[in-house]
């Protein structure tokens, strides 16, 4: 059996990440300012973002960004590498809810609260993978996020309670899709009137549709959020949401974050198990 080898013709080891890794912080711009590489000449964009491990499967890359919540991520071939300079920022899972929608709840806000709290509370990064492996197996968002509730011991068979009903945002894709169900369910199966509506986008769309109240409350996520709404400043995520009428609650264990992956026969015949073992790889940061 032919043993790994990185592209022969070039000598190079290749990164393969998403397009918009040369300006992202958690990517080009963090590899460049923690650990001092400059990633320009070995880098593979990738069209579809969630590709990175894919990318090593068909060879086009020796380095691939992933997500943290991916399922492929958990391959015993594929090797997370410890961002020991600790350059990627946290990206939890954090259901945001307008204040508007809590004050016409009144004191049942609090109660609000607690469901989804309890709902993030029993969400890790693991079972988020094993979630997201039940939706690339073919199963439907609505039936995934309903059981995990369940599972959890999070359904009841409560009265149906007064108040107006509540719209549950989802971004344009399965994983938000899924969690927007599973924490509609969380306040529905408690008598709550809910339902569950795409924004037609990604963040900006979620944004937007929580600032002009189409929907009242969606997961988002907390690392990536703040940066989004920050603009460069450091304020804090609660502070930003506030400027916007709305409310962050608690986050849940579970991170959505890029991560640096290999195959672990590439790792291990490159002696790369950090990122900063790649220093000796990939060209020096000017």
């Amino acid at each position: 059996m032919a043993l790994w080898a990185p592209n022969v013709a070039s000598g190079k080891v290749r990164l393969a990440a998403p397009q918009d890794c040369l300006s992202n912080p958690n990517c080009g711009v963090g590899l460049r300012a923690a650990y001092g590489v400059d990633v320009r000449s070995v880098f593979v964009p990738l069209t579809v973002a969630d590709a990175g491990i894919t990318a090593l499967d068909d060879g086009i890359a020796e380095v691939a960004v992933a997500f943290s919540s991916s399922p492929a991520v958990s391959r015993p071939d594929v090797l997370t590498l410890h961002d020991d300079r600790g350059m990627i920022g946290v990206d939890h899972i954090v259901p945001v809810i307008r204040r508007g929608l809590l004050r016409k709840y009144g004191r049942r806000a609090r109660d609000i609260r607690r469901r989804l709290d309890d709902a993030s509370r029993e969400l890790s990064t693991l079972g988020l993978r094993s979630l997201n492996q039940q939706l690339e197996d073919g199963r439907l968002a609505a039936a995934v996020g309903a059981e995990f509730i369940d599972a959890h011991g999070l359904a009841g068979s409560g009265r149906r309670k007064r108040g107006p009903r509540i719209t549950v945002g989802y971004q344009a894709f399965a994983e938000n899709t899924m969690l927007a169900h599973l924490y509609a369910e969380a306040l529905r199966t408690r008598g709550y009137r809910v339902r569950v509506r795409a924004v037609g986008g990604l963040r900006p769309a979620a944004v937007s549709a929580l600032r002009k109240g189409r929907i009242d409350m969606w997961a988002g996520y907390s690392g990536s959020l703040r940066e989004y709404l920050a603009r460069g400043s450091r304020t804090g995520l609660a502070a930003l949401l506030k400027r916007i009428g709305a409310r962050p609650l608690r986050p849940a264990a579970a991170e959505n974050k890029n991560v640096f992956v290999m195959k672990r026969d590439a790792a291990a015949q490159l002696g790369v198990s950090k990122l900063s073992d790649l220093k000796a790889h990939w060209p020096a940061g000017r």
